[in-house]
């Protein structure tokens, strides 16, 4: 059967895979032979894929339009995006998606190129045979004359040999931003913008105002190689350096500061799942753990490094496999020293359901969702009662998360005796994130009108949720929402909003 196979399709398998005795194996290479891996792959992506400017035309306007303050993105930047224009003349937009950790030995000016001349050739022969004839001499210390061998040795050493062992230096790590350039033409000495998370172009010098940072490098990815370039026009995924310390993660880089795009702020990745402890095998390679990890997490955009008040250091990774992606890299090119980890920790989350499908009370006088609590002294009876909010509330309270803080805001200032600004025209006293969400701060009257509004267009639970506006007392998680605290008590004991 092999052999018709192999015939039909004129393809030669190695002798030792045809006397094997795994079917397993001869699959494997005869498929490897008859269509490879990656001509398989290539050509999938030429036929199915569409070409990089078709699909940047059809991808990036609703890229631009879920970034934020995409109405005040330059006319000019938007249209030299979408169509991956080159020019010098057109403005160099790019987005670096993840920061890389390259060895410094890796670096391509740091590699030799071309090979060596004749004296450098006969420097390094020496060299050898010396090393060579000391570690002769050394194990034979009990030969007949190990003394002049081991003058030879010397002899043929140069000052530079004549230390048993060479002072050997970690290999330091650069960081290389991966990186796709979207329109213009971007050259080594060229100075960009860069722009912070949280930048919007209806605010460009909101602070922290972007900084400006000079291009070191330019290199284009081949595989693990790195090949030196001296500019990349739209369309190329390459890497860039002079970027370290200016990007933590992900980011943009503009030639012009005015309507530009802030590519980073679309929310496309996913939240870390599995978290571990991790804790150094010797407690004095601690400083070395922590700065592998704040490497790390530079390096993997899927990766965050928490650490708890109880002294924890936590690594947060997308799953199991990519957590031992990380521990590997940890210990064997970013801190460098034994790691052991522990069991990986899964947060539990209750889900929100509706009040009818909750378990049964243990006191039927109480209802569902009801605890009754009773201090030490059994002088106070506290009386928790829970109940899901409208799926209709906990989106407006999302949407206006930005009004709560400024509630509370507006109350600390006046416990502590400050004059507030109601109009608050000055853009120093506005909230970055206000400025992100592009949505109009509620005003206080505003804010409580419009959520009951809300409240009483929730259909079936108009009389459960009739004075709870009156009622709220808190917003949580953070103060922030979607969650109410409301004190239904009759004398409002812990104030009320």
């Amino acid at each position: 059967m092999t052999e018709k196979i192999t015939k039909s399709l004129n393809i030669i398998l190695p002798p030792h895979i045809t006397r094997s005795r795994d079917p397993r194996a001869i699959l494997t290479t005869l498929f490897g032979a008859w269509l490879p891996l990656s001509t398989a792959l290539l050509v999938s992506v030429i036929e199915s894929l569409p070409s990089p400017p078709v699909a940047q035309e059809e991808r990036l306007p609703a890229l631009i339009n879920d970034s934020p303050g995409f109405a005040f993105v330059d006319p000019m930047i938007r249209d030299a995006m979408i169509k991956s224009k080159s020019s010098a003349s057109d403005p160099v937009v790019a987005y670096i998606s993840k920061m890389v950790s390259i060895p410094e030995s890796e670096l391509p000016e740091n590699k030799r190129r071309g090979a060596l001349s004749p004296e450098e050739a006969r420097e390094t022969g020496r060299r050898k045979r010396a090393e060579i004839a000391r570690a002769q001499a050394l194990e034979n210390g009990d030969a007949s004359d190990p003394v002049s061998s081991l003058t030879n040795a010397i002899g043929e050493a140069s000052l530079e040999d004549a230390s048993p062992e060479e002072e050997k230096h970690p290999d330091r790590e650069h960081l290389i931003g991966f990186a796709r350039i979207y329109s213009g033409t971007l050259s080594v000495g060229d100075s960009v913008y860069v722009l912070p998370p949280k930048f919007t172009p209806e605010n460009p010098h909101h602070a922290p105002e972007p900084r400006k940072v000079e291009v070191t490098a330019l290199y284009l990815l081949m595989g693990r190689g790195l090949e030196p370039l001296t500019s990349v026009p739209a369309g190329v995924v390459f890497g860039i350096g002079g970027l370290e310390g200016h990007v933590l993660k992900s980011g943009t880089i503009c030639s012009q500061l005015e309507g530009s795009v802030n590519l980073a702020g679309v929310n496309m990745a996913s939240k870390p799942i599995v978290r571990v402890a991790l804790e150094p095998v010797s407690p004095a390679d601690l400083d070395k753990m922590i700065n592998g990890l704040k490497l790390l997490v530079q390096s993997d955009p899927c990766a965050e490094y928490e650490q708890f008040e109880s002294g924890e250091h936590v690594l947060l990774t997308a799953g199991e496999l990519h957590l031992e992606r990380c521990l590997t890299d940890l210990r064997e090119r970013f801190a460098k020293c034994e790691i052991q980890a522990g069991e990986p920790i899964v947060p539990y989350r209750e889900t929100i359901i509706r009040a009818e499908e909750m378990k049964p009370p243990a006191n039927k006088d109480l209802g569902r969702g009801t605890v009754v609590a009773v201090t030490t002294s059994k002088q106070v009876t506290i009386r928790l009662n829970v109940r899901p909010l409208p799926a209709e509330v906990s989106e407006f309270l999302s949407k206006n998360s930005s009004a709560i803080k400024r509630l509370y805001s507006d109350r600390q200032a006046a416990e502590k005796g400050i004059e507030v600004n109601a109009d608050r025209d000055g853009s120093d006293q506005e909230d970055v994130d206000d400025v992100i969400d592009r949505t109009k701060v509620l005003s206080l009257p505003e804010f409580k009108k419009q959520l009951q509004t809300t409240f009483e267009g929730v259909k079936g639970q108009r009389d459960i949720w009739a004075n709870a506006v009156e009622q709220i007392t808190a917003f949580g998680p953070r103060r922030t929402g979607p969650n109410l605290l409301i004190d239904a008590t009759k004398d409002g004991i812990c104030g009320r909003l």
